[in-house]
């Protein structure tokens, strides 16, 4: 059954009912076992989702190549249209729009193919802290200009990660426009929070904002599902940074925040063996 807790979280309970008989074979009490199976039910449903997001990245990727292919020879003869001189001047607007539309389309794709993490993950050494540094100050003169408030409290002694700067960056920057856009259309007055903290075996990065929420929180990283209007997004971002952090072995969550505006994601990354080893060893000395 699914029940509420005292802090009025939601969860799962298993009851378990056992009669107990006189000799007559009459029932005179009854014995109720609950049990709390709420990290169970989570573990079950994160499995699930996990799941379906594999299968879905093996259709994505056969998809995407198969469109892959055909993309490539539209653009080519395009190209080759474009520079024959006698194509007349109307004809080349209309090709023009042609090589933007299937440009757009390639890009989409090659979005597709990241989400089915079809590129490797480049195994090296990375400051987390450092990388979340450097992706908000890209983001630094907008969030400024249109009066965001950004909280940094940042962990200066984290480990470091085995994993992808650049992959790990396109997560943070995602999140962070994802951020901005909320605040925009709730129309107050913005506050971003960033933190990270280090647990030992894994760091953990926390971004949140005060903007609109989410409204099906259990589908965000569903790809091709997106809040945004018509147009402004392709429902693949937040997808394409679930992959990126499976592949790095962390994980994702999000929630709306409780009693507050805006919602919350937490990444969680575990840490590098032979960096943290290294770490303790010249501790101890």
């Amino acid at each position: 059954m699914r029940a509420r807790g005292s802090d009025v979280t939601p969860g799962h309970v298993s009851i378990s009912l056992s009669p107990m008989r006189y000799e007559q074979n009459v029932v005179n009490n009854v014995v109720v076992l609950m049990t709390d199976i709420t990290d169970a039910a989570l573990m079950q449903a994160k499995l699930a989702h996990s799941e379906r997001m594999a299968t879905l990245g093996r259709l994505v990727s056969g998809v995407a190549h198969e469109v892959n292919n055909p993309l490539a020879a539209i653009l080519g003869f395009t190209d080759l249209l474009l520079e024959n001189p006698q194509v007349p001047a109307n004809a080349r607007e209309d090709l023009q729009i042609i090589l933007h539309e299937t440009q757009r389309t390639k890009d989409l794709v090659q979005d597709l193919l990241s989400f089915a993490r079809q590129r490797p993950v480049r195994r090296e050494l990375v400051n987390v802290g450092a990388i979340l540094k450097q992706t908000t100050k890209l983001r630094s003169y907008d969030l400024q200009s249109h009066g965001v408030e950004v909280i940094e409290e940042y962990d200066e002694n984290l480990p470091t990660v085995m994993g992808d700067a650049q992959q790990l960056q396109q997560v943070f920057l995602n999140i962070l426009n994802n951020a901005y856009d909320a605040i925009e259309e709730s129309g107050r007055a913005g506050k971003i929070h960033l933190k990270t903290i280090s647990t030992g075996q894994a760091i953990e990065i926390s971004l949140a904002d005060n903007g609109t929420g989410i409204s099906h929180v259990e589908r965000i990283f569903d790809p091709f599902y997106t809040t945004k209007q018509t147009g402004k997004g392709t429902g693949l971002g937040l997808s394409i940074c679930y992959g990126i952090v499976r592949a790095h072995g962390g994980e994702i969550v999000c929630w709306n925040n409780t009693g507050e505006f805006g919602s919350t994601f937490s990444i969680r990354i575990p840490v590098a063996v032979e960096a943290a080893n290294a770490s303790a060893k010249q501790a101890g000395r």
